[in-house]
C-alpha cells in the first residue's frame, strides 16, 4: 500500500521533452520515492534538472501508474507518445 501525505505536482506534456521538478516529501525533505500517474502513454526519465525523455525512455501508460526510487534526482523528463497528456509526480513515503 501507498502512503501519500501530500499533494503532488502535474504538468501537460508537449512535443518536445520538458521537465517537472520532483516535490519534496511532507517532511519539506527530497522525496526518495514518487508515484508517476498519466493521463495518456508517455515516455518519462527521471534525473537531473537537464534531463530529457525521448522514444527510448520509459512509456508510462494510465493503467500502470509506477513508482520510482529518485533520491539524489530532481526532475522527471517527460515527452508525448501521441498527443498532449498530463502527468502528476507525487512523493511516496515509506
Amino acid at each position: 500500500m501507498l502512503k501519500i501525505t501530500t499533494e503532488g505536482t502535474g504538468a501537460t506534456t508537449g512535443g518536445s521533452s520538458a521537465t517537472i521538478a520532483i516535490p519534496n516529501d511532507a517532511s519539506g525533505n527530497a522525496a526518495r520515492t514518487v508515484l508517476v500517474t498519466v493521463e495518456g502513454s508517455t515516455y518519462i526519465l527521471p534525473g537531473p534538472s537537464g534531463a530529457t525523455a525521448t522514444t527510448s525512455s520509459i512509456i508510462i501508460t494510465p493503467e500502470k501508474p509506477m513508482v520510482f526510487d529518485v533520491l539524489g534526482l530532481t526532475h522527471i523528463a517527460h515527452l508525448q507518445l501521441t498527443a498532449a497528456q498530463r502527468i502528476t509526480v507525487t512523493p511516496v513515503e515509506a
